[in-house]
């Protein structure tokens, strides 16, 4: 199972690399087209804005998993192991309720953009909606995998 860690975060990684450099040409088009020729690109703006909604929702399942996410362990710190532990652990399973709550709103979000467009480029909204449901998934795998770890690492908070 943590070669199965691994191999989605390194995805994760390595989407999120390809997003970022595909976000920056985009950006960087638009400047060149704008100052050079003199003739912005129309749907620049709004394809750079989806691409950072993706890279949003795909960094938020790789930050939980790499362990970079913003968190509060001052209670952890203080308790003893065994409460400590048992915090550790209803904080992953919260985790993991919310990761639910994104998966089955991302799938209505889809369903209601499969009749949407987006203004500029005419993009089907439930392109821009799939990451929800999918990270959602992403991050609720992390989460009960950690909560598996925590649950069964003895007296230790499992890293």
């Amino acid at each position: 199972m943590d070669k199965l860690d691994r191999l989605i975060h390194i995805f994760l990684l390595w989407a999120i690399g390809a997003l970022m450099f595909a976000m920056m040409s985009v950006t960087f088009a638009q400047v060149i087209s704008r100052y050079v020729f003199e003739n912005s690109l129309s749907w620049s703006e709004e394809l750079g804005r989806y691409i950072f909604v993706w890279i949003t929702f795909l960094g938020m399942a790789a930050a939980f998993q790499s362990k970079a996410h913003i968190a509060l362990d001052f209670l952890v710190s203080l308790l003893p192991a065994r409460p400590s532990r048992a915090l550790t652990v209803l904080n992953t399973l919260l985790v993991a309720v919310v990761s639910l709550a994104l998966v089955v709103g991302g799938m209505s979000l889809i369903k209601f953009g499969l009749h949407q467009r987006s203004a500029a480029l005419g993009l089907p909204m439930y392109y821009v909606y799939t990451v929800i449901p999918f990270s959602g998934a992403a991050l609720l795998y992390f989460a009960l995998r950690a909560t598996w770890k925590n649950m069964t690492s003895g007296g230790k908070i499992a890293s």
